[in-house]
Formats: structure tokens, sequence, C-alpha cells
């Protein structure tokens, strides 16, 4: 269910609980919810714990980290129904002031109300850090003392129209997004905002594998405090077109282009039009291997200077599965960032991130697997203080039921 999960808690509740009863695999029975309980943990060497700058002192680290998950999966009606609970804890080794406590909950459900009438809908709740020299702090990760802490919601619903035979499909999706830092400084307070968003998508069937698209999206960004700065307020228009396509059983993938416009409350800051667009591509040339390439281009709020950041991404990876039980898996990806400013004579501020990952994974057991992995992360800037690269190398376990 999260991105970086997995849980002991749920062993906890087995044992606490002798009403409870396997169900099958990776599953518990708890009357009319089925508990999942799942634990990952890891052990890793950073040889840059705080993003220094590529002339500054490092600080390197063995870093473990904890991460029990718990989801109660039920239905409603038929109906799939979840909500889950996530703990990570992070520990430095020769860093104390990096280590970390954060918490993830989510709650979703799909419902089919009838063969015409599809309604899902998801809820999230973070109390997360940013580590040092990262997000706000990026360039300062030496200069702060401990990782920034923030609370972040997401509530988002879609509602689809459309029976799966028919030509036409049409989706009215809204979400909510809102971010909090833990902390009392200006610095930190005019970042706060919401985000809410409102769109609609139209799919229409114009050949035996392929939908035309349009979607229409508009979002609302509202800062909580600007005192003392002109407003970062914003309204964003978004109008992408294209296709999604399934050309032969080995290949899907979709492609959306369109315009892209975000115009500020305050008059100082100069109303951004440009072009948007969002692609995918996977290849599947055998069933155990597949390929898969992505990228797209919007506009970011910005975490430092700037008016935003013009951002656009590109990621390629394979996934390729050697043995039954041993699998491998590498990717690339290439973020540039242009933070616009409106001072005139001031040149704009560009970085290019490149990340490099790869793992060797291997499936011990039905409930046990190890994975060995490598990150790379390579910045370079236009500003000098922007800099860094930082690689990580480590060992994955994750036990299930």
């Amino acid at each position: 269910m999260f991105k970086r999960t997995k849980s002991i808690i749920a062993m906890s509740v087995i044992c606490a609980t002798p009403t409870l009863y396997a169900q099958e695999a990776g599953r518990i029975q708890a009357g009319q919810f089925d508990l999942i309980p799942s634990f990952t943990s890891s052990m890793a060497y950073v040889d840059n714990v705080a993003y220094a700058r590529d002339d500054d002192p490092k600080i390197y680290s063995w870093r473990a980290t904890l991460s029990p998950e718990l989801i109660a999966a039920t239905e409603v009606d038929g109906n799939p129904v979840q909500v889950g609970y996530r703990l990570e804890r992070g520990v430095y080794f020769s860093s104390d002031n990096d280590d970390y406590t954060d918490h993830f909950v989510e709650a979703s459900g799909d419902f089919e109300l009838n063969s015409r009438h599809r309604v899902n809908a998801v809820a999230q709740y973070e109390d997360g850090h940013e580590e040092r020299g990262t997000g706000f702090s990026l360039g300062l990760g030496t200069a702060i003392t401990t990782p920034d802490r923030y609370k972040s919601t997401y509530f988002g619903g879609e509602y689809m129209y459309g029976a799966a035979t028919s030509d036409g499909l049409l989706t009215l999706k809204a979400n909510r997004e809102t971010l909090d830092y833990d902390r009392s400084e200006q610095a930190y307070l005019i970042r706060d905002r919401v985000k809410n968003k409102v769109g609609a998508e139209l799919g229409y069937r114009i050949g035996s594998a392929t939908t035309a698209v349009l979607d229409v999206t508009q979002t609302y960004v509202r800062y909580d405090n600007q005192t003392g700065i002109e407003t970062r307020d914003s309204d964003e228009t978004r109008v992408l077109l294209g296709v999604t396509w399934e050309s032969t059983a080995a290949t899907t993938g979709f492609a959306k282009v369109g315009y892209k416009e975000k115009d500020f409350e305050s008059a100082t800051r100069s109303t951004f039009y440009g072009t948007d667009w969002e692609v995918g591509v996977e290849w599947q040339p055998v069933s155990y291997s597949t390929f898969r390439f992505s990228t797209n281009a919007d506009t970011r709020e910005t975490n430092g200077e700037g008016n935003f950041i013009r951002g656009r991404d590109y990621t390629a990876s394979w996934n390729h599965e050697w043995l039954n039980r041993l699998s491998s898996s590498v990717s690339i990806t290439r973020e540039t960032n242009e933070y616009v400013l409106n001072d005139e004579g001031i040149e704009n501020r560009d970085d290019e991130l490149m990340r490099y990952s790869a793992s060797l994974n291997y499936q011990a057991r039905r409930y046990l697997s190890f994975s060995l992995f490598y990150q790379l992360a390579d910045r370079d800037s236009n500003r000098e203080s922007i800099g860094y690269d930082r690689n990580v190398v480590g060992l994955s376990a994750e036990v299930t039921l």
C-alpha cells in the first residue's frame, strides 16, 4: 500500500488475540477483516548523510531502518475497502541528529455502483521528514542540525461513468493536498500550503486497442502565511490531449501533451504559459523481462528561490527475472528543475539531478525476501552552493506471514 513499508506490529496482534486464525498465506482473519502484516528492515552505508555540497566535509554513516506495516482489508457489498498504518524508524550509527520516526496512514475504497457507475476514494496522512540537504534545506544540509519535519494530508476521489464495453468513459476527479512544516520560523511558515484540484478526463475508443483522451485540470494553490513577501498563491489550468494504446500483447502505453498556465495572484509575479506532457511506455518482449520509459513536464512549487519550478523528468527502467526466485531491477532518472525568477538581469537557477539505482532480489521463502541495492544521486546546478553527490549501498529484508 505504501511506498516504503512492511510490519511487526501485526505479530503482537497475532499473539495477543487468540480468536484470530490464519485464513490464507499472508493474511489473518479477524471477523469481517483480513489483517495483512509485514515487516521490512535494511542496513545501508551512506557516504553523504546531509547531502553536503561537493567541496564541504561529508558525514559517513551506517543506517538501519525498521518499517512495520499492518493493513486491514474487507468488503462492503462486494467492494474492496482497506485501512493501513506504517511506521518507519531510521537510525544513523554515526549521526544521531539524523535519526527519524515517520508515521503513515492510508484508507481507500473502490465501489462499483452498477455497470456504468464507479467511485474510488483515498485518504492519506503522513507525519514525515525531509532529510538534511533536501527539500527546503537543499544546499544547506550541514547548516542545520536536524531534519525538517512536516505533516501532510491527501484526500482524493474519482467518479467514472461508462460501461466496460462502451466506446466512451468519463472520469470526474478531485483532490486536496496540504503541507505544514513543524517549524515556527517565518522561512518555514511561508512554505505551508494547500492545493485543491478538480478535473475531468474523457476517453473515447478510436480503435480496437487505442483510446483518445482529453484531460482537463484546474488547480488552486493557496499558502497559509505570506507575511513579508509577495504572495505565491496561484491558479493553474492544464489541458492535455493524447492517446492510450495496447498495440500488441507486449506493449502498452499512453502519451498526452498540451497547455499549462500558472496565473499568480500577485501582479509582481509573471504568469507562466507553457507546454506540459505525460508519456509512459511499457514493453515486455518476454514474460520475465519488462522495460519501462516515462517522461513528464509540469510546474512545481518552489522550495526556495523563485516563483515556481519548471520541471521535466525522464525515467528508464528494466526488471528481469533470471531464475524462479532471483530477479534484478535497474533504473535511471534525469530530473531538470528551472527555478523561474522575476528579477531582471539575474539568471534563473537551473538544477539537474541524475539518479541511478540497481537491486538484486532473492525470494528465499514465500514469506521472506532479500534485496541487495545501490543508489547514486548526483545534482549539478548553476548555483555553486547546490551541487552534491551521494552513494547508498545496502541490504534489505521483507518478512510477511
